[in-house]
């Protein structure tokens, strides 16, 4: 079975909006640097009934790589 994923980094209210709009019927990960943001938007975004998926922290560590 194929599932549609809307990924979210970062938040911020522009983003969970955005989440808002193009997550019905799909599965949203949320993510942000503060775990506490992304659990904030998350309790508004289950409440809406539009994840169940649990937030995460990103680490600021990581790198990208342009070769």
């Amino acid at each position: 079975m194929k599932r549609e994923v809307v990924v979210l980094i970062g938040a911020g209210a522009i983003g969970v909006a955005i989440a808002r709009c193009v997550s019905a019927g799909r599965a949203l990960l949320l993510a942000d640097l503060k775990l506490e943001n992304s659990e904030a938007q998350a309790r508004v975004l289950r409440e809406v009934g539009l994840t169940r998926t649990p937030p995460v922290a990103m680490s600021p560590a990581v790198k990208t790589s342009h070769a």
